[in-house]
């Protein structure tokens, strides 16, 4: 082979290298695999906090979701942030409170020693507000909720509206027009799959994903059926809360439009309720989870 036909050879070849292909590039882009969390639900409230972490890391979990409900959740914060603070492996994603129009002063406004606890932890705060009640007004909700964010904002704290079913707002599309209202930058919205399935919207989960992504700072779901049982209040969570892969819920359809709304955040697994033993359906529910997710980005 002649001198310039083996430079030709070569500069042929270098172009065609630097293209980019199906696998790379473009791979890249479109390839997302969120960090997963878990509530600290179905089992995993019976566990010291640090079972409860060790459990999950071991079970190949990137975080946890911490209730805030009774005093002896509250107290265990302290030691939650402690081991979180020993382990960069390992996060504390959240810590959910819920302002209850019906109880004392006292224990609504525990959010806000809450937030002290969390401020610059790189940790959300969530706020459920409980069932509609007499005299509650949506100025008033208005006014609470911006006082959290204001508070929190100063404290480096991202707060996280959460829809809850049979509460002020029951999905991601009824917080919406609030968080869009008060409009501040460490305010979101989340979007839970089996409260979403609760309010009617499992059929068109996509449709709410569109509508709610710019507003997006928080997602979680579970294994569901497509419809809710509304026979009883056991019935309707055990319809909408169950391990990953298990419920007429093709979840396919719910990663489809998270993939497609390009959130980056992380997906936290409810477990409220569920029986078995969480040694042995928390690895089987991210095993199907990674399995699904791989599937859906082929």
């Amino acid at each position: 082979m002649k001198y310039k036909e083996i430079i030709s050879f070569v500069l042929v070849f270098s172009f065609f290298s630097c293209l980019p292909t199906k696998n790379t590039d473009n791979q890249s882009n479109t390839n997302i695999k969120w960090p997963i969390a878990s509530y600290n639900y179905g089992g995993l409230e019976k566990k010291t906090p640090k079972e409860q972490m060790q459990l999950l890391e071991n079970s190949g979990y990137d975080g946890i979701v911490l209730k805030s409900e009774k005093i002896e959740d509250f107290n265990s914060i302290d030691e939650f942030i402690r081991l979180d603070d020993m382990n960069p492996k390992f996060k504390i994603n959240a810590v959910f409170e819920r302002y209850n129009f019906n109880d004392t002063a006292e224990r609504n406004e525990r959010w806000m020693k809450v937030a002290d606890k969390i401020a610059n932890k790189n940790i959300q705060l969530w706020i459920i507000f409980g069932a509609k009640i007499a005299g509650i007004t949506d100025d008033f909700t208005e006014e609470k909720l911006r006082e959290i964010a204001t508070y929190c904002e100063n404290k480096n704290i991202e707060v996280i509206l959460y829809p809850h079913s049979d509460c002020y707002f029951s999905s991601a599309e009824e917080a919406l027009p609030l968080v869009e209202k008060i409009n501040k930058p460490n305010l979101k919205l989340a979007l839970h799959l089996y409260h979403e399935v609760r309010a009617g919207n499992g059929a068109r989960i996509a449709e709410v994903f569109e509508k709610v992504k710019h507003r997006l700072g928080a997602v979680s779901l579970a294994g569901s059926d497509v419809v809710a049982d509304y026979t009883n209040k056991k019935t309707r969570d055990t319809s909408t809360i169950k391990p990953i892969g298990y419920g007429n819920f093709d979840l396919a359809n719910f990663i489809k439009p998270l993939k497609k709304s390009n959130y980056k955040g992380s997906v936290a697994l409810m477990n409220f309720g569920i029986k078995e033993n969480p040694e042995t359906y928390l690895p089987r529910s991210l095993k199907e989870w990674n399995k699904l997710v791989k599937s859906v980005q082929k």
